[in-house]
């Protein structure tokens, strides 16, 4: 009995251990029922206007000078990934909303506009970019902590204009413009996204897996379908639960709404990374869920360019999914449209 007792713990052991990396890290973000985590599956209906929602991207920023190719947002206006082990005694911070609004009731309930006892060393620093985003993730208590436009003001206070927490195992997803007399304040990104969803992490290409839907940005995001509609905004629920769209017009693409690579798109010739990326964008596809100044993808911030393993292990490899034509995504149907007066 003792020998089948000490077999089962082993068992248990290593299937726990098997879910984190050897830093403590989840192998999987979010739970397995998560949008994030769902395959598309075959024949899934296309959006009607797909084609002339990338047809205008691309033509509206062929027009405005900008780059018209496919992006990879991995040195700035993306986030790095820090660590803490909060079993060991580590840096505590208190972070305040610079702009004098609270934070959503879900971390900040009364309002206060300053959380405390967060777990942020001194070396941990944001994106270099306006955005300032940052994700920390405690390896004891299996959490993360997400900012936007975090900013130092000494070794125990920052700024930041948003932040929220939730578990490893956590969905992913917040209910269409969140409950709350605050619901514009929920999630770091445009979209109320977590910003670790759908974000490409070096850990998981060095394996060789990506088992999960990636993050999109994109120029031209939609608040609204028509000038005539008699709300101010519109999403895709449940990926979306806010939004920073600012266009109007029905061939937008909306935050929360699916994007997928061509099924048919000939991927056979790109490089060992490269295929390996283009294909989870055909069979998991990606979510918009922010303002970018281009169409493009999410990586875990390693460094400044020119100095980071994504280019100095990867780069080549990862530069041919430049080539990949925007009119090769197609925009999926949203089943479930929220509107907002």
């Amino acid at each position: 009995m003792k020998l089948l007792v000490s077999f089962l713990f082993l068992i248990i052991s290593v299937v726990v251990e098997s879910q984190f990396t050897s830093t403590g890290f989840p192998t999987q973000v979010l739970s397995s029922n998560s949008p994030w985590n769902t395959p598309i599956g075959n024949n899934p209906t296309v959006d009607p206007l797909s084609s002339s929602m990338l047809n205008r991207i691309y033509t509206e920023l062929g027009q405005e000078g900008y780059s018209t190719d496919f992006q990879l947002h991995y040195y700035q206006w993306t986030a790095p990934i820090h660590l803490v082990n909060t079993s060991l005694p580590v840096n505590r911070i208190k972070i305040f909303q610079p702009q004098g609004e609270g934070y959503h009731e879900t971390v900040d309930p009364l309002g206060l506009k300053v959380i405390t006892n967060l777990p942020v060393l001194t070396s941990f620093n944001p994106d270099p970019k306006l955005d300032g985003h940052m994700i920390v993730f405690d390896t004891n208590l299996k959490v993360f902590h997400e900012f936007s436009r975090f900013k130092w003001v000494n070794s125990t206070t920052a700024e930041a204009t948003r932040y929220d927490t939730f578990s490893y195992s956590h969905n992913g997803t917040y209910p269409a413009f969140v409950p709350g007399s605050r619901w514009w304040m929920k999630g770091v990104r445009g979209s109320g996204a977590p910003f670790i969803a759908g974000l490409i992490r070096f850990d998981e290409i060095q394996r060789g897996e990506l088992n999960h839907a990636i993050a999109f940005g994109g120029p031209l995001n939609r608040q609204k379908s028509s000038t005539s509609s008699p709300w101010s905004f519109e999403l895709c629920s449940p990926v979306s639960s806010r939004t920073d769209g600012w266009v109007v017009g029905d061939n937008t693409i909306m935050e929360g709404q699916r994007i997928q690579l061509n099924p048919s798109y000939d991927i056979n010739s790109l490089p060992p990374k490269a295929k390996l990326i283009a294909q989870a964008l055909k069979t998991y596809g990606g979510y918009m869920v922010d303002n970018a100044g281009d169409f493009g993808i999410y990586f875990e911030n390693l460094g400044a360019f020119g100095s980071n393993q994504w280019e100095s292990q990867y780069g080549t490899d990862l530069s041919t999914l430049y080539n990949i034509p925007i009119t090769q995504f197609r925009v999926l149907s949203c089943s479930n449209i929220s509107t907002r007066v």
